[in-house]
């Protein structure tokens, strides 16, 4: 799988240390970003605010259309 992302130039500096800790370390850049996405993700918590409307159940193709008349 590929991941693209685009940095801004405001965050070059970003990219710039992650050439040299790559560079250092003798490792692949995507090893780098997978590591420091595997550290942050678990403690990432994602919360749906006022737009959460809890457990929802999906209705039914029958539910959907019961009542229509056919044309």
């Amino acid at each position: 799988m590929q991941l693209n992302i685009y940095v801004p130039k405001e965050k070059s500096h970003l990219i710039k240390s992650l050439e040299n800790v790559a560079k250092v370390t003798k490792r692949q850049k995507n090893e780098l970003v997978l590591e420091a996405l595997e550290r942050y993700l678990p403690d990432a918590s994602v919360e749906l605010g006022r737009f959460n409307l809890g457990e929802t159940k999906l209705p039914q193709r029958s539910e959907i259309y019961e009542g229509r008349t056919e044309i």
